[in-house]
């Protein structure tokens, strides 16, 4: 008897531990990270979603309203930039118009081969995405409560320095992603991407996709993209053609195009580079006088852009990747003979 009185305590003691210890330990995953990753993208194509969308670049805020809508498999949206200016982008499948109401303007043209939808969200994650293993390492963990919704936590640490890393705070019941961090090889976040206030529904009527200003006097044109573009790998290609002769890992040629600019002008070469997530676009540009350009390094958000000259011709390469990615592209780049996709263009 005495012995059962004095080890009450602490056996009660063990159990308040266990349960203290269990409180604290993170709630386990259901499923392989890259299986969430997945299911992220088809959340991003296939579900209806309205919220207030806020892109931060350091201390610097961007605030848009988005309306995602599907009908039939085909996706449609809307985005209004909450500001004093109020600009308006709508997409209805691979149709795009442009709302300037500080101009009474509006441009209609097509979504580009090369970009995907018009929200940052969507745009940072094209249809095709895929986070490769052999360049990425995954993990996850509860990522506690946003928006009034469970998440998931995915970390995407990049296994080089090419590349930058993702925390991505995805829906419990959807894999739609609520906040996406970039980081930058320290640490640092470059940019980010979160719902202030979102709607997930099972409609959301045509309605909801219709201006959120008269468009009544204003102008109308129709946009070109600037220029005519013909696929370098149908058909006879440009002259000159241009290729990257040193490539990060993991980095292929997945778009070559020639686009003429002005009439009588050489035509640009577009050049986009891909590891599967991540699109380095190079654009080549010649006649240009190298006088007044600005050579070197620029950065917008999580952009990185890297210009030089070589010779008459102006090289840009330009992507969502660290400094040292777009520099080695752009610097690797020579005009060769012949067609420059043959064995490269792929995903």
């Amino acid at each position: 008897m005495m012995r059962r009185r004095g080890g009450t305590p602490h056996l009660l003691a063990g159990i308040a531990l266990v349960l203290s210890v269990s409180a604290a330990l993170p709630v386990r995953a259901e499923g392989d990270p890259q299986d969430w990753l997945v299911r992220m993208g088809h959340a991003l194509n296939s579900l209806n979603y309205e919220g207030t969308l806020v892109q931060m670049h350091g201390n610097e805020a961007s605030v848009m309203h988005v309306v995602h809508r599907v009908d039939g498999g085909v996706g449609a949206e809307r985005i209004t930039a909450m500001d004093e200016v109020g600009r308006e982008i709508i997409r209805r499948g691979d149709e795009v118009t442009c709302i300037f109401p500080d101009q009474r303007a509006v441009v209609v043209g097509r979504r580009s081969s090369t970009t995907n939808g018009t929200s940052p969200l969507r745009q940072q994650f094209p249809d095709d995405a895929r986070f490769d293993d052999e360049h990425y390492r995954f993990t996850i963990a509860s990522g506690g409560r946003l928006v009034g919704r469970s998440t998931w936590l995915v970390t995407v640490k990049p296994l080089d320095q090419y590349r930058y890393g993702y925390q991505l705070w995805l829906d419990r019941d959807t894999a739609m992603p609520l906040k996406v961090q970039i980081h930058a090889s320290d640490g640092s976040v470059v940019e980010q991407l979160l719902f202030s206030e979102i709607s997930l529904a099972a409609q959301i009527p045509a309605a909801a996709l219709d201006p959120s200003v008269s468009t009544e006097g204003f102008s109308w044109r129709q946009s070109d993209a600037g220029g005519a573009e013909s696929p370098l790998a149908g058909g006879r290609p440009a002259s000159p053609v241009w290729r990257a002769t040193s490539l990060p890992p993991g980095f292929r040629l997945h778009t070559a195009r020639s686009r003429q600019v002005d009439s009588g002008d050489a035509p640009m070469e577009h050049l986009v580079y891909s590891d599967g997530l991540v699109n380095v676009s190079v654009f080549v540009e010649s006649g240009v006088n190298a006088t007044g350009q600005g050579e070197g390094v620029s950065r917008i958000g999580a952009a990185n852009a890297y210009t030089e000259m070589t010779g008459t011709w102006l090289v840009t390469a330009v992507g969502e990747v660290p400094v040292r990615t777009v520099e080695m592209i752009a610097r690797s780049l020579q005009r060769i003979d012949g067609d420059p996709t043959a064995g490269e263009i792929g995903n």
